[in-house]
């Protein structure tokens, strides 16, 4: 492979998830009252008794659930994490322990699902059920299962996704929001822009993660065309041929509501969704979402790329000067799957390193161990009104950033 540089990027990405990022997160982990502390501003000062949502837990737990993975695929080394005060086993215990109070104090046995947070001790706060966050917490459960075989972290997941099937779905999609026993809610949980969404291109790409590693794990197969229809609706009406981009908001009949370019979103599925649709094993469909993935990706690059950094959004004509941790780190994945699959395009791989560079001098707090800030200006100027830790803000864009990169880097010859 040709890269843009004779200095890898992937080394410093292991060493930044060893170093900062698991250290970093195990140190929210709450002893006393069980899961892990909800919030911390960007000072570093945690509120221990702030409310603890699920979507933070679920994603704490798919963290370290993956990053055991690593370390048992041989791709961390040991004695590299013990020089860090921690080992593996660790890394272990602690996605047990989100497990754990994920079963204990998220999943509602009643009404099914998981409720959307609880407080510092446990007892319901919000026991709102959304789409979104049950189909993320699928995917958190079965990363667990797959580095664990725990039964009953899958068999949690089956039936979250039975109640999805079964309450949060229409003739042509998914809903978002609804009360703790699903009668529907206004969507407030992900509609934002100052519009209310009846349907979210944000929990439809949930559902589609979840639903496709169930299918990877060998689960439910003969729901395949269930996954496959989740495809079908990104392709049918979320996928904008106009504009080659997503649309993020719709009404309940699948029109757009807002004029909005979400660069984050779309150079994240541009990467995933082949991740993704390979599970089944399809080539058709795989050479469909290929053609959507280049798009997406070619889109972004053009329009919300600035040769540093990724803007968040694009509203009516009006760029976000913002620069959100997730976009970053999801971009560095999207321009590293198209440069991968074409090469030649050395201004793909150009970008990821431009992107890193621009992270590493403002956006990784400088505090050890580190995390990102939330966001920075265009200019790199930390928004210190924003925390480090909150119920959107957590180790799963970032760290699953670091994640692929070394899974990339053992399947290539070269270095990246």
């Amino acid at each position: 492979m040709r890269t843009t540089s004779n200095m890898p990027i992937t080394p410093e990405l292991k060493r930044h998830l060893i170093h900062d990022l698991v250290p970093f997160w195990l140190n929210m982990r709450d002893d006393e009252f069980g899961g892990f502390y909800g919030f911390m501003d960007a000072n570093h000062v945690v509120d221990k008794k702030a409310n603890k949502g699920c979507i933070l837990n679920s994603r704490i737990l798919w963290f370290f659930s993956n990053v055991y993975q690593l370390c048992m695929d041989g791709l961390l080394s040991e004695s590299k994490l013990q020089d860090e005060g921690y080992s593996s086993l660790d890394v272990l215990e602690s996605a047990r322990h989100a497990f754990s109070y994920l079963k204990e104090k998220f999943y509602d046995q009643e009404n099914g699902g998981v409720y959307w947070s609880v407080t510092y001790d446990g007892q319901i706060a919000d026991s709102t059920k959304h789409t979104y966050n049950l189909a993320f917490t699928i995917y958190a459960l079965v990363a667990y299962y797959h580095q664990s075989s725990d039964e009953e972290a899958m068999k949690i997941a089956r039936k979250i996704k039975n109640t999805i099937e079964l309450n949060c779905k229409d003739e042509i999609g998914y809903l978002e929001e609804f009360t703790v026993d699903f009668q529907p809610l206004v969507n407030e949980k992900t509609s934002e822009n100052g519009v209310t969404a009846y349907r979210s291109t944000n929990t439809l790409i949930n559902v589609m993660q979840a639903y496709s590693s169930l299918y990877r794990e060998g689960i439910d197969l003969p729901f395949r065309e269930k996954v496959v229809a989740v495809y079908d609706t990104f392709e049918n009406y979320v996928y904008n041929p106009d504009l080659g981009r997503q649309e993020m908001f719709f009404d309940k009949n699948f029109n757009s509501i807002i004029d909005l370019s979400s660069f984050g979103h779309d150079i994240e599925v541009s990467w995933f969704i082949e991740r993704l649709c390979k599970t089944l094993h399809d080539e058709n469909l795989s050479k469909r979402m290929s053609f959507y993935s280049d798009v997406l990706s070619e889109q972004v690059y053009n329009n919300g790329f600035d040769g540093r950094s990724v803007a968040l959004e694009c509203e009516n004509g009006v760029m976000s000067e913002r620069r959100h941790w997730w976009v970053q780190a999801e971009a560095m994945l999207g321009f590293l799957n198209t440069y991968l699959k074409h090469p030649e395009q050395t201004h793909y791989y150009d970008a990821v390193r431009s992107i890193w560079n621009f992270v590493k001098e403002y956006m990784i707090h400088g505090t050890h161990p580190a995390e990102w800030y939330f966001e920075v200006s265009q200019d790199g100027v930390p928004n210190m009104n924003e925390p480090l830790v909150c119920e959107w803000k957590c180790p799963y864009h970032v760290g699953r950033m670091c994640i692929e990169f070394i899974r990339i880097q053992e399947s290539h010859a070269e270095d990246i």
